[in-house]
């Protein structure tokens, strides 16, 4: 195979990369988890005002993960902050794999991305700050402390979108 031919071959993978990672209309933010792991502190997204609008919007959290995460469930508590307010706090449960232990998500390599409904129809009528807070909450089975370092977890971010 020559090398122009091997190049084009390249660019097809890279951009077919870059199309199937691409969000829904709306607005979406993703911040890094450190390799030491998502630890109870909330990770804070700060949104423009205009993100909301007055017209019912879907939240979403998406969650990226690879093999080094040991659970197969997770447990977040999420908080929307109007003017410096909790509007809604939840704690909520998602699952990470299926009944045979594979890997929910999508990605074809180690590495999963889950997109996990949070809100539905939401309208925010008051202006100010608009903030979202995640935190995880997962504790191992008798234990009453928290794992203080969540492995595996390697983003986490939100999607605002339209609801249709």
């Amino acid at each position: 195979m020559g090398l122009r031919r091997r190049h084009s071959v390249l660019s097809f993978w890279v951009l077919m990369s870059v199309l199937s990672c691409s969000r829904e209309a709306g607005f979406s933010l993703q911040k890094a988890i450190s390799k030491e792991g998502l630890t109870p502190k909330p990770v804070v997204f700060d949104l423009p005002a205009s993100v909301f609008k007055d017209t019912p919007q879907n939240i979403f959290i998406w969650l990226r993960n690879n093999a080094e995460y040991e659970f197969s469930n997770v447990f977040l508590i999420a908080s929307l902050k109007v003017n410096n307010k909790i509007r809604i706090q939840d704690t909520l449960e998602y699952a990470m794999t299926a009944p045979d232990g594979s890997w929910l998500g999508k990605g074809f390599t180690e590495l999963k991305e889950n997109k996990l409904w949070w809100k539905q129809g939401l309208i925010i009528p008051e202006e100010g700050p608009v903030q979202i807070e995640i935190a995880q909450a997962m504790r191992n089975n008798g234990k009453p402390d928290g794992v203080p370092k969540l492995k595996g977890i390697v983003s986490l971010g939100i999607s605002i979108e339209e609801q249709q």
